[in-house]
């Protein structure tokens, strides 16, 4: 038998009401076995995780996956949208629970090389179809997101001529008319800043793992859940 863990965010967090599960499984075991596992213990989520993507230690991976001793399995559901800083100094990836200082993210791309320096600020609405909101709550995996951060800003610089890219996400409660995520990309013409600024905008809420809870006058709800 070997031992693992299974970390859980959002909405799978409350249903469970554990941020992790400690599991016992026979050695040779796939990531669908331990899966199957949490699903056979909690049929709520059943419904859930058939629609979410898995990690073993921070990388994505299928559930054909072979796990040892130890290993770490995230269930990463459908999402909505740390530090590290380059070595280069041209890359800034942050996940703060601080309000966003959209400043921060100019300054780190500005450049006397950049024809174009843009900054794109994703700010929180008062409603949803018409529906009034109160607030945002977003909670993420921060190890892991910051990874895939920098993964797709390194596809965005094999894409692209750019020069300087700043992503900052925040977490926690954000209230209507706040930044939630601000991504600065500088480059020597503009079309390259529109491009990737709208690749790493569309990416991250594909891919990373952050999760968006939408908070209503009557309660809430994870986005696209």
């Amino acid at each position: 038998m070997i031992n693992i863990k299974v970390r859980l965010f959002a909405a799978l967090k409350e249903i469970i009401g554990k941020n992790s599960l400690d599991l016992q499984i026979p050695e040779g075991s796939s990531v669908g076995y331990a899966i199957e596992s949490v699903e056979r213990s909690y049929p709520a989520v059943k419904k859930i995780i058939g629609i979410s993507k898995f990690a073993v230690n921070m990388e994505y991976a299928d559930t054909e996956k072979k796990l040892d001793e130890g290993d770490e399995i995230t269930i990463i559901m459908p999402v909505s949208g740390g530090l590290y800083s380059g070595a280069e100094k041209n890359i800034h990836i942050e996940i703060t629970a601080d309000k966003i200082d959209a400043a921060k993210a100019l300054d780190f791309v500005s450049d006397v090389s950049a024809g174009s320096v843009l900054l794109f600020n994703g700010t929180v609405r008062d409603n949803d179809d018409g529906k009034p909101v109160e607030y945002l709550y977003y909670e993420a995996y921060e190890e892991m997101a910051v990874k895939e951060i920098k993964k797709l800003i390194e596809v965005a610089y094999d894409k692209y001529d750019i020069l300087k890219v700043c992503v900052i996400h925040r977490t926690g409660k954000i209230d209507t008319g706040e930044i939630s995520i601000s991504i600065g990309v500088s480059s020597p013409h503009r079309e390259d800043s529109y491009l990737a600024s709208k690749f790493l905008i569309d990416s991250i809420k594909e891919t990373v793992p952050v999760w968006k809870k939408e908070m209503f006058e009557e309660g809430g709800r994870w986005k696209r859940l």
